[in-house]
C-alpha cells in the first residue's frame, strides 16, 4: 500500500525520482536532488540519511502507486479475465502517471546499481519494497489462478504466467517517452492495447 508521507517528502521523492531517471542512479547526487529541490541537502538528509535510503524509498513509492491504483479495481463479482483487464489497465495508467519512479527501478534491475554495502535503514526499506513487490504480484496470481479455475485462462505454471504478464504490462517502461508529448487518446489506447496484448498470452 501506499504509504502516506508529508509534502516535503513527497517534493523530495519526486525530485530523486526526476534526477536518477535522466542522470542515471549511479551518476545522480544528493546535491543534484537538492539542485532540482532548489533546497539544501539538509532538507534531504533530514528525511533521509543517505542515497541509498533515497532510491530505496522511489522504489518502494513505485511499488505503492501501482498497488494502490490495481487493488481498488479488482471485481471477483465478474469473470477473472474481465478483473484481470481493469487490474491491466490500472497498471499500465498508473506506470505512466508516475514513470520517472518505474524509469528508476528498472534501472536498478538492470545496471547493478546496488551498493555492496549498505546500511541498516536501506536494508529495512529493500525488505520492505520486497514485501510489498510479491503482495503486488499476489493481486494478479490470485485473478489469474481464478481464470485457470473458470476455464478462461489456460492451465500453466502460475509463476511463469504472472512473470510473463507483469513483463508486458510493465513495456511502455522501456519505451515511452512523454517529453515528446502524449494525447489522453493515445495514453487510453496503450492502456488498452497493453492489456488486450497480456490478457491473450493468458486466455485458454
Amino acid at each position: 500500500m501506499l504509504e502516506q508521507i508529508s509534502t516535503s517528502k513527497s517534493e523530495i521523492l519526486d525530485a530523486a525520482a526526476h534526477c536518477f531517471m535522466t542522470l542515471g542512479v549511479k551518476s545522480a547526487s544528493v546535491d543534484d536532488i537538492a539542485a532540482r529541490l532548489g533546497s539544501t541537502k539538509g532538507r534531504i538528509y533530514h528525511h533521509f540519511p543517505s542515497k541509498g535510503a533515497l532510491l530505496a524509498a522511489v522504489q518502494l513509492r513505485a511499488a505503492g502507486f501501482t498497488h494502490q491504483a490495481v487493488e481498488k479495481l479488482i471485481d471477483t463479482s465478474q469473470p477473472a479475465i474481465a478483473s484481470l483487464d481493469r487490474m491491466a489497465r490500472g497498471h499500465v495508467y498508473e506506470v505512466l502517471n508516475s514513470l520517472a519512479y518505474h524509469k528508476v527501478v528498472l534501472q536498478t534491475y538492470t545496471g547493478g546499481t546496488q551498493p555492496k554495502k549498505i546500511t541498516n535503514v536501506e536494508q529495512e526499506l529493500q525488505e520492505q519494497l520486497r514485501t510489498g513487490q510479491r503482495q503486488y504480484e499476489l493481486l494478479f496470481r490470485n485473478e489469474v489462478a481464478r481464470g485457470i479455475s473458470e476455464g478462461s485462462i489456460q492451465n500453466r505454471n502460475l509463476t511463469v504466467a504472472v512473470a510473463g504478464l507483469m513483463l508486458i504490462l510493465n513495456s511502455p517502461v522501456f519505451w515511452f517517452r512523454p517529453e515528446r508529448g502524449a494525447s489522453q487518446e493515445f495514453i487510453d489506447t496503450i492502456a488498452r492495447d497493453i492489456s488486450s496484448m497480456a490478457l491473450a498470452s493468458l486466455r485458454a
